[in-house]
């Protein structure tokens, strides 16, 4: 009974985190943003300050250098981007009068209009955003709102918690559930490391070489590298094809040494650091990831993980007892 107590828990986690969580992000963007500044919230209430005001202090501060680094950040990206966008069409026309003169055409017939679909991508893809604006807008106040809301009252929400849960479920469930979602937080915080650390990687590396664009590319490479089979190759191989097919052999090679770099390094670091975050030696954090991509498919790279984790630590639990 406790063993199907605690795989129903595990399942019922990985239903709501495959099917509902997308759906509330904004929800989740709150605790993470409420939980983050109640350090400073405590500080601020030893002081005298009413946890309110503590709140509103601890998360403006936050925001406003959020809002200021992420300002600079974007308006150094959109500058590289509107430099690059102006030069585009041309380049789009030289690589496909290149691909039509190197095509094989008498054995895979007519060229490929590969530019062409490129630049629609991108149109459409633009378009795409700026029809989500309105909904990033709103999930934004609604995580800000939010976050105010749980910071002023965590310490009551926390006794609420505590006294309430043990009556829905029992004291095995409470545990193998506390267990993994701490294995989750553990293996988001991993891979907000492993981005960051391939951001850096990839527009340190396009500066040392000389490339233009490293930082509207590092910053593409970084959100890319969040979702699972993306990442440097999604946007530094295009980019150093359509150099070496516009006859800029150099760039080509300097950007195709970066991407070598960059996609050697996630994949070093990546078992080391998630086994380090989740109490799993690398070795089991790297089987578990490939078991799980293989079960669940892309989002099996942190099911995985965190199931094994989870797993273990509750084997730990049982063994102390």
């Amino acid at each position: 009974m406790r063993q199907a107590r605690g795989l129903l828990v595990l399942v019922v986690g990985y239903l709501l985190a495959r099917y509902l969580l997308p759906h509330l992000y904004p929800v989740v963007l709150a605790l993470a943003l409420a939980f983050s500044v109640e350090p400073i919230v405590l500080r601020l209430t030893a002081r005298g300050l009413p946890r309110p005001v503590a709140a509103v202090l601890s998360l403006g501060g936050l925001g406003t250098v959020l809002f200021i680094s992420l300002g600079l950040v974007a308006r150094a990206a959109i500058e590289e981007a509107l430099h690059m966008a102006s030069g585009l069409p041309a380049a789009a026309r030289q690589i496909s009068r290149r691909l039509g003169e190197i095509w094989p055409s008498h054995l895979l017939g007519p060229a490929p209009s590969l530019p062409v679909h490129v630049l629609g991508q991108i149109t459409s893809g633009a378009g795409r955003f700026a029809l989500q604006l309105p909904d990033i807008a709103l999930a934004i106040v609604v995580a800000a709102v939010g976050a105010y809301l749980v910071a002023r009252e965590l310490p009551t929400l926390r006794r609420q918690v505590r006294r309430e849960l043990p009556a829905l479920l029992s004291r095995d469930s409470l545990r193998i559930g506390s267990v993994a979602f701490r294995a989750t937080v553990r293996y988001l915080r991993a891979q907000a490391m492993l981005a960051s650390v391939t951001t850096l990687v990839t527009g340190l590396g396009l500066l040392l070489v000389g490339a233009p664009y490293a930082l509207l590319a590092a910053v593409t490479v970084g959100v890319l590298d969040i979702a699972p089979a993306l990442g440097p190759a999604t946007v530094l191989g295009p980019w150093a094809a359509g150099a070496a097919l516009l006859g800029q052999y150099g760039l080509a090679l300097r950007v195709a040494l970066v991407l070598v770099v960059a996609a050697t390094v996630r994949p070093a670091i990546e078992p080391r650091l998630v086994g380090g975050q989740m109490g799993l030696h690398p070795l089991a954090a790297l089987v578990t990831m490939y078991l799980g991509v293989h079960l669940f498919g892309a989002v099996g790279l942190a099911v995985g993980p965190v199931l094994a984790a989870t797993a273990w630590a509750a084997y730990r639990g049982e063994a102390q007892s």
